[in-house]
């Protein structure tokens, strides 16, 4: 026997289950909680919930990994509450907006192709670095073409770790793509989230150890795969929307369906995503999050105004739901939310019913409107929105899967009204937390082959560094053997036992289909807890 537990810290509760790994689906959640996020200490709700499931000893000796999914990252970016950051620049700026003030520009240059045309200067780069640390608490590295060649980014981090103590990263080690702008400001984003995950992450070892759970912890990141949360503080961007992803794993292992579009109704927003082949569907251009664009491998998703905790309103004698959330009536609020309208309709009362029939009411009569019809019209709302929002979907021939406290009573309403498929599986309302535990170790690398300059051999372009081989298929094996190293390097790193390798090839070619481009190499190792551990 070996149990999991999953915690997910959304918006408004903070849920924990406890998952049996010898069962399947619905069956392996054997106790469920739920707790209010405490947004100013995320660590008290997460307590809060574990004490919920009241663990006891024997069961507290086969947990074999706590998991978490935190909106912290996510939060922290959107909020503008990152910590000062040193951005050393090699060469050119990037066109657009950096997310950092206090930036220096070094001398150097790489081609296209990868080949130095310029190297740094060290008295330049240590004058640089000099004038950055009275005012930062990290540094980032970014160089234009740097994925093709990234010799001149190691060498600047060189140069402050011989002379500083504080943290380093280079926008090659987390981005693989050539957009300058966007590798760019998802290394110094990534730098300024180290203080807060950093405190996170200690919180978060006191309250287990209070606890007395010894289990390893991991984190959920934005692609559904997990990382022991050490080397989460190394790179806390790697958990941005990983609450999200979280929630389209929990689908699929609760419905242990293969294919579906899952719909995560959270108190302020309607997170929508895809599963194929019990895979999350990755966006192919990153994320965008506040007003920034970030590449991180993270979960392709459509997100819109509609949750629990919306606000009711009548313009125009028309009913409007969302997108502002507000603090429902029956929780002392004063305003009308659909959570106030499961109150009054009795599918859902977990807080004051009489304060929330009092507000409807309140708000029918200053519409003009008998109480049963305003909330007619409020199902209707919700509905007919559930719908618009859904309807690009349904081309896709899939059921929709909706998880979240509110989800039962809504897209059911919906589904009686417009007809789509729709699945809602047992424990749907902490599903988030059953894909933080159910989610799996894994890590990935990439790496491109392309031809040499002035059409001499082929170059392997990968996280380590650059290589010139004189034929193709030596390029390439050269790729997979430098990014494999990597991948392996990074699962072990984390004290874990490898699991599987899988690697994959292809061939890029013009539109025509005639001239060969590139071959983009991707590389995935899994892992597993060692045994013993």
């Amino acid at each position: 026997m070996a149990y999991v537990i999953g915690i997910d810290t959304g918006g408004t509760y903070t849920d924990a289950v406890l998952l049996d790994t010898h069962e399947k689906g619905t069956r392996s959640v054997k106790r469920k909680s739920k707790a209010f996020t405490t947004h100013h200490d995320l660590a008290l709700g997460i307590r809060d919930s574990v004490e919920r499931l009241d663990i006891d000893e024997f069961e507290k000796g086969q947990i074999e990994k706590v998991v978490l999914s935190t909106t912290l990252a996510t939060n922290s970016i959107v909020e503008g509450d990152l910590h000062n950051v040193g951005l050393i620049l090699i060469g050119d700026k990037p066109n657009g907006e950096l997310a950092t003030k206090y930036i220096k520009t070094v001398s150097g240059r790489i081609n296209i192709k990868g080949r130095v045309l310029r190297d740094i200067n060290r008295e330049e780069t240590e004058k640089a670095i000099e004038e950055l640390i009275p005012n930062v608490d990290s540094i980032a590295v970014s160089g234009l073409a740097s994925v093709r060649n990234p010799v001149l980014e190691q060498k600047v981090k060189a140069i402050i770790q011989d002379a500083y103590d504080i943290p380093v990263m280079c926008g090659h080690e987390y981005v693989s793509d050539l957009g300058f702008l966007e590798r760019t400001n998802t290394v110094v984003i990534n730098a300024g989230l180290l203080p807060i995950i950093g405190k996170f992450i200690k919180a978060i070892k006191t309250v287990l150890k209070e606890l007395d759970i010894k289990a390893p912890v991991f984190v959920v990141k934005g692609d559904g795969s997990i990382a022991k949360i050490d080397a989460i503080q190394e790179k806390p961007i790697d958990t941005v929307l990983s609450g999200p992803a979280a929630s389209m794993i929990g689908a699929i292992h609760l419905t242990e369906i293969s294919d579906a579009v899952v719909a995560d109704m959270g108190g302020t927003t309607t997170d929508t995503g895809i599963v194929r082949h019990k895979r999350v569907e990755l966006s192919d251009d990153g994320a965008t999050i506040g007003s920034w664009k970030i590449r991180i491998k993270s979960a392709k998703l459509y997100t819109f105004g509609l949750g629990g905790d919306s606000l009711i309103t009548v313009r125009n004698g028309a009913m409007e739901v969302g997108p502002k959330r507000v603090r429902p009536a029956c929780r002392g609020g004063g305003t009308v939310t659909p959570t106030d309208v499961l109150h009054y309709t009795g599918e859902f009362v977990k807080w004051s019913r009489e304060e929330a029939v009092a507000a409807i009411e309140k708000h029918a009569a200053d519409a003009g409107m008998a109480p049963s019809e305003y909330v007619s019209d409020v199902i209707d709302a919700v509905s007919k929105k559930i719908d618009e929002n859904m309807s690009s979907y349904q081309r896709l021939n899939l059921p929709i899967s909706a998880i979240g406290a509110p989800a039962e009573s809504w897209y059911t309403a919906a589904q009686k009204k417009y007809g789509f498929p729709l699945v809602i599986p047992e424990h749907y309302e902490v599903a988030n937390a059953v894909g933080a535990a159910a989610a799996g170790i894994q890590e990935t690398v990439e790496a491109i082959v392309r031809r040499g300059e002035d059409g001499y051999g082929y170059l392997a372009h990968t996280k380590a560094g650059r290589y010139m081989l004189p034929r193709k298929e030596a390029a390439i094996e050269k790729a997979i053997e430098v990014s494999r190293a990597c991948a392996i390097k990074m699962i072990t790193g984390q004290d874990l036992e490898l699991a599987d390798i899988s690697v994959s090839c292809e061939d890029i070619y013009d539109s025509g289909g005639t001239i060969y481009l590139e071959t983009r190499i991707k590389v995935t190792v899994s892992g597993k807890i060692f045994a013993n551990v």
